[in-house]
């Protein structure tokens, strides 16, 4: 008799589960103006890529359903936690430690997982992730954009040869249903799947997990904000309390800096800098500290960290820390990390080094442009290029603010909204706005869609993309219009996925310019005004698409400078006067 009410309840909580999932995926396909397939596989995604990190853009990029998709609808990889691209400015260390992350979800709007898709995915891993073969063209059955993804994967399981290195490999595989009564061929299937990838990969360090439900409603209730204690030796605070100067051990610093399970936690590096953590010299100089230091401690040789947060309570030897972000020391606290999770660095030099102390600046900014400032300021003596400082030039602050009055939060630094928990379709990025005036206002919708992250490193575009002297309703009403053409594009063509979306957008934009403007100052001046019919839209739309499906309809078209020259050549012969 108990059994059965137990039995009863493990069913109503199922239930539960399951209408609060279905209740999620409603939402979600609401926000985006996608069908609920989509809808769940971008919320699954979100949810399971979560330690990483990630923007919103880097989640979109690593979309991959859709024909020839090999039954993998995202797949990421990351090098020191930072995610490749396939542009030229990725960058992979030539030496020193390496940790690679090559993450594979499949998401079914499904009550059950089946066998099929992980067998599928077999196939689809034994024939694009073989480095012993030779990829000298795309093969037929895959799209190019996944056939990227694994080339990507390969050039870094290759850069790891010959010095340390973590490989991990995750493969997630959700549905709708329960993780309970999962069939013993499917995880039979998914075993060898792990295994196949184990040895394609070289690593033993593989998982292929299953997510139902109930694990994903659990995902959707972990808190967002960012609480972390710091536990400091001695502390000397400013009379209002908006600053401290301390003293931590490397025992006391590795512990903010890692979650329950260890792991560095990303998100508390600045995003806008944390790419150059690769700068092997200077690396190589604070790891040589590490071993080599006697009778001296640390902070005597090095500058330390700095950190802003939004509040710091002190309580006897512990600060409580509300978003913390650290701005400065990123490659000294990246080191001491990997340092002392390094299996070949001793234990007895390891359990010397947790007593060292380092030096750490906490700061709380009273508004953003001090924060800026201060971010700026930390890193001016340092190799950081120009473009991963660009989000706090007051341009993009005065964007910020004038999207917000149309509802829409502009982020100049990476996840600033969505960490605040602000909807998807309502945080629109730097990258966005980047790619989307690179094709409105320099009419060059390849380069848009084929460079989204080199398109600031050049000062020249840069210049011309984000100048003070524009009317504010001009990056309004570019980021506006593209959001318009994306939901066109979802009703006039609704069984193409977000891969043709985003190859054919920017040549859109780049069109409509080209048709009513004659230079980047007359685009950029012209776009202040422009309030265009949906009818005007769709038949831009259709045009465009004509041209992509004729030239071929793939990646490489839409990257090429080939397809951008067509587009003008035919926007021209329809110029409005």
């Amino acid at each position: 008799h108990s059994g059965r009410i137990s039995n009863n309840k493990i069913v109503i909580v199922r239930g539960a589960h399951k209408t609060l999932i279905e209740t999620a995926i409603d939402d979600r396909a609401k926000e985006l103006s996608t069908d609920r397939s989509e809808a769940f596989e971008n919320l699954t995604v979100t949810l399971l890529l979560g330690p990483h990190d990630l923007s919103v853009d880097e989640i979109d990029a690593g979309m991959t359903d859709g024909s020839g998709d090999g039954q993998i609808d995202a797949m990421f990889v990351l090098v020191n936690g930072t995610p490749l691209t396939g542009e030229e400015a990725d960058e992979i260390p030539e030496k020193g430690p390496i940790e690679i992350d090559i993450v594979i979800i499949q998401s079914k709007l499904t009550d059950s997982f089946a066998e099929n898709p992980l067998k599928s995915m077999r196939t689809t891993v034994s024939d694009l992730m073989d480095l012993s073969r030779s990829y000298n063209s795309y093969l037929p059955q895959y799209s190019q954009h996944l056939q990227d993804k694994f080339a990507l994967a390969r050039k870094a399981l290759l850069a790891s040869a010959g010095r340390p290195s973590k490989i991990r490999v995750r493969v997630g595989y959700a549905s709708t249903g329960s993780t309970e009564n999962i069939h013993p061929n499917v995880k039979a299937t998914a075993a060898a799947l792990r295994n196949d990838l184990s040895s394609l990969a070289a690593t033993s360090d593989v998982k292929v997990n299953f997510f139902g439900a109930e694990m994903l409603i659990d995902m959707t209730r972990l808190p967002t904000t960012r609480q972390r204690d710091l536990e400091v030796q001695q502390s000397l605070s400013s009379d209002n309390g908006d600053s401290f100067v301390c003293l931590v051990t490397i025992e006391a610093l590795i512990s903010f800096l890692s979650d329950n399970k260890g792991n560095l936690i990303r998100g508390l590096f600045d995003a806008n800098v944390r790419d150059f953590l690769g700068r092997t010299e200077v690396n190589d100089a604070i790891w040589a500290t590490l071993e080599n230091l006697a009778d001296e401690d640390f902070w005597w040789l090095n500058n330390g960290i700095t950190v802003v947060a939004s509040t710091a309570d002190q309580k006897g030897k512990k600060l409580a820390l509300t978003d913390p972000l650290l701005v400065n020391g990123l490659q000294t606290s990246n080191v001491i990390f990997s340092f002392m999770t390094d299996q070949n660095v001793a234990q007895d030099v390891k359990q010397k080094r947790r007593k060292n102390i380092v030096l750490a600046k906490i700061i709380v900014p009273p508004n953003e442009k001090i924060r800026d400032e201060i971010i700026k300021a930390t890193n001016s003596q340092t190799h950081i290029p120009k473009p991963y400082l660009r989000g706090m030039d007051r341009v993009h602050r005065n964007i910020e603010d004038h999207l917000k009055g149309v509802g829409l939060y502009y982020e100049r630094r990476k996840n600033q909204y969505k960490n605040l928990g602000k909807t998807r379709a309502s945080i629109v990025t730097l990258s966005e706005v980047g790619q989307a005036l690179m094709a409105a206002f320099l009419f060059r919708g390849g380069d848009a869609r084929g460079r989204p992250n080199s398109l600031l490193k050049s000062d020249s575009d840069y210049q011309s993309l984000f100048s003070e002297n524009y009317d504010l309703n001009s990056f309004k009403n570019v980021i506006s219009t593209k959001r318009t053409i994306v939901k066109l594009l979802i009703s006039m063509y609704p069984t193409e996925g977000a891969g043709f979306r985003n190859n054919v957008v920017y040549h859109v934009l780049a069109y409509i310019s080209f048709k009513r403007f004659h230079t980047s100052a007359h685009a950029a001046a012209g776009w202040a005004s422009l309030n265009l019919s949906t009818t005007e839209l769709e038949e831009d739309i259709g045009a465009v698409v004509d041209l992509f499906k004729a030239a071929g309809g793939t990646d490489q078209v839409a990257k090429s400078s080939a397809f951008q020259a067509s587009i003008a050549d035919a926007a021209k012969l329809k110029r409005v006067s």
